[in-house]
């Protein structure tokens, strides 16, 4: 995906007493372009309770890599767990003797083999450091050496049926209980900062996104997980997908992930904060209304239009969206410090 910005100033006459005020309209433009590189980094949660999920990503793969397929991207795969516990001599690296899978290899079978890491992990999930530690010195260059490239789509997927304790290991002699605890949470890197470590990675103009498959909120929980409110931030400030770690089958989801990686988004961040009953969203030369079912929606915390019901942008459309600016939004981040996020 690709944008081009532009933006209009207009002055606009006061009704009594000739007072003059500025309103600026924004006209953002987006490509459904295809990846032509991507480097698909899947962080699994190893911890006692994960069997049954980790099964289910292995058996969606096939949904997730068809899309991938169609358009022949050059794929790195690579897969790291969330123990990160300082007495994991492993933590950060890569799953297996080579550290990624390319579309050289049979690579279906080798990511159903290597993405069921087993169940003997830390009862801390700190995968959002394990994300971070993994693609960041000294791992890049030593034991994940070759997995990611300048010129590469980053997407980094997050399962897990916890949430996110990541913390540089300030909570490594405590439980695993610390990590939802009021007391604890200025422990807890904040997730503005995973964000902002993950797109340092790349230069500008090259797509990164994580996404996530996670407990839902706490108003729709199932019995077998915690909400992953710090991966659902993370998610959610990178314009990715989240899905839900209780569904009994993951290849409507893996497919959408598939989707996205492949460079088909149904989320794309404005340059500023708009004025929401001004936006207006046009894809080729169809207005597409503003509905949740059959078009968009905008997300005013995240500055996103994003398409979550039976309407997609397809594979090399032209998104326009033109709205009116909120003051003093532009050249600013809608990201807020989530920090240790809870639901």
């Amino acid at each position: 995906m690709t944008r081009v910005l532009t933006g209009i100033a207009l002055l606009l006459a006061g009704c009594k007493n000739d007072q003059q005020f500025s309103v600026r309209t924004q006209n953002d433009v987006f490509y459904q372009e295809p990846s032509a590189e991507v480097d698909i980094l899947w962080v699994i949660d190893n911890s006692v309770s994960m069997e049954g999920e980790q099964t289910r990503v292995a058996n969606g793969f096939e949904s997730f890599i068809a899309d991938i397929d169609e358009t022949n991207i050059d794929f790195h795969i690579g897969i790291v767990t969330t123990d990160m516990d300082l007495d994991n001599p492993t933590r950060g690296q890569l799953v297996g003797g080579r550290p990624y899978i390319t579309p050289e290899d049979n690579y279906t079978q080798m990511f159903q083999n290597r993405v069921q890491v087993g169940t003997d992990g830390s009862d801390k999930e700190r995968g959002l450091q394990a994300a971070v530690d993994a693609l960041t010195e000294p791992l890049a260059s030593g034991a994940n050496y070759g997995f990611l490239r300048p010129e590469a789509t980053l997407s980094v997927i997050f399962v897990s049926d916890e949430n996110d304790c990541s913390d540089n290991n300030a909570l490594e002699n405590e439980n695993g209980q610390a990590c939802y605890s009021q007391e604890y949470r200025d422990y807890l890197i904040p997730t503005k900062d995973v964000i902002d470590a993950l797109k340092t990675l790349k230069d500008p103009g090259v797509r990164v996104l994580a996404s996530a498959i996670v407990g839902p909120p706490a108003s729709e929980a199932c019995a077998d997980s915690w909400p992953g409110a710090r991966y659902r931030a993370v998610a959610e400030g990178t314009g990715g997908i989240v899905g839900n770690i209780c569904d009994s089958d993951y290849s409507h989801i893996m497919g959408n992930l598939g989707l996205s990686v492949s460079g088909v988004l149904n989320t794309f961040q404005l340059t500023c904060a708009a004025v929401q009953d001004t936006i207006s969203v046009v894809v080729d030369e169809d207005e597409i209304p503003g509905d949740p079912s059959i078009g968009w929606t905008y997300d005013s915390a995240y500055w996103m239009i994003r398409f979550d019901g039976s309407y997609l942008p397809p594979r090399g459309s032209t998104i326009s969206v033109e709205y009116e600016v909120v003051s003093g939004t532009c050249g600013g981040s809608p990201i807020e410090d989530s920090g240790g996020a809870t639901e």
